[in-house]
């Protein structure tokens, strides 16, 4: 941001115990300038690089000094508030807050069972940036937990779907962060995922059968006796396994059609209804 000269003061000596960095904490000794809202940053002047925000040393509470305001860092690290306020005990001088970190939350066995699972995110409010959080994490958000800066960050829950048809899952899964995108007004939502709306699929694919013939005919209409798979709970084809190289569809009889649609519509969990467009185009799992 810029700001005038006429509401800079520059090169500001310090001998090292009066100011903190915000990005590691440790006491900082050489110049620094000072802006007309109080926050210091390292250098003689703004051209004077990198800047970086400069903390005051907390001190104990002096009773003998007339109350004040509560100094609070907005930057990424603990918050710590002076509890100097006459409302509170004079037992305890400083609050201490955590911020929300990156800790995704894992499908467990009762998850891949029932086919999805809640995944939990956060967005930093005056920042366009989110964070994939843990459950106990989004609750203190939620609730307003004091030992967390929950009124810097807003929590949000993403039913996930890890089961049924490929095709589906993705388009299930781009719907409900698209949907979130809109109607939280989560600019750019989408995109921390990175196309990988696929993460901790779970494959429905059906290996190893045989068929002696009469249930499945080739593209050209030959009856086919071999080995088979199904393809995502759907799709019936040759050979034992799926592989990236081609292979060809197996074609249904009438006598299987049934089976098999019966089969498909029982592997996929039902998707929340959302109001919101999903995309075609397949992506693979991925970290976030």
């Amino acid at each position: 941001m810029y700001y005038p000269k006429s509401q800079i003061k520059p090169n500001i000596f310090t001998n090292g115990n009066e100011l903190i960095t915000s990005i590691n904490n440790q006491p900082y000794s050489g110049y620094y300038y000072e802006i007309s809202n109080g926050n210091q940053y390292t250098g003689k002047n703004p051209q004077d690089g990198p800047n970086l925000l400069l903390i005051p040393i907390l001190v104990p509470f002096n009773p003998s000094e007339p109350p004040h305001q509560a100094d609070i860092s907005f930057e990424d690290g603990p918050i710590i508030l002076s509890n100097i306020d006459s409302q509170y005990e004079p037992t305890s001088q400083f609050i201490t807050r955590s911020i929300p970190l990156f800790n995704p939350t894992l499908p467990t066995p009762q998850d891949n069972q029932n086919g999805q699972f809640n995944r939990y995110f956060c967005k930093k409010n005056n920042e366009t940036r989110y964070l994939e959080i843990d459950k106990n994490t989004y609750q203190q958000l939620q609730k307003r937990d004091p030992k967390i800066a929950w009124d810097l960050y807003t929590p949000i829950i993403v039913l996930w779907i890890i089961q049924g048809n490929q095709t589906q899952v993705f388009n299930s899964n781009k719907a409900t962060v698209q949907a979130i995108e809109t109607n939280a007004k989560w600019g750019g939502f989408s995109q921390y995922f990175q196309d990988k709306f696929l993460k901790y699929y779970l494959s429905s694919d059906i290996n190893n059968l045989y068929t002696s013939g009469g249930e499945f005919t080739t593209k050209n209409g030959q009856n086919y006796i071999g080995f088979y798979h199904i393809h995502n709970g759907i799709t019936p084809m040759v050979g034992k396994t799926h592989i990236n190289t081609p292979h060809d569809v197996l074609l249904p009889t009438k006598k299987t059609q049934l089976t098999s649609q019966t089969t498909s519509s029982m592997m996929l969990p039902t998707p929340p209804i959302i109001t919101g467009g999903g995309g075609s185009s397949m992506g693979g799992g991925g970290s976030y």
